[in-house]
């Protein structure tokens, strides 16, 4: 699974993804439009309901303090 959210300032990319062993990654990225500022961070979970429960939280969160979802694959990536 795989959202992008953009406001008129910040970007953020949200990823849900499993590795060879099993675990569940939850990627997230983040950066300015106007600046070079940004950071990324990185949750290992074991069990896939705790995993998008995660991303879901994070993705509600992410609506309620003003980004818009976009379609990732019509956009640049930084």
């Amino acid at each position: 699974m795989r959202v992008e959210f953009k406001t008129e300032k910040r970007g953020y990319i949200l990823l849900l993804d499993q590795d060879l062993f099993g675990a569940f990654i939850l990627y997230r990225q983040w950066w300015g439009l106007l600046n070079r500022r940004g950071g990324t961070k990185r949750q290992v979970f074991f069990d896939k309901d705790a995993a998008t429960r995660e991303f879901q939280r994070i993705q509600k969160t992410r609506l309620r303090r003003g980004y818009v979802s976009v379609d990732w694959r019509s956009t640049d990536s930084p």
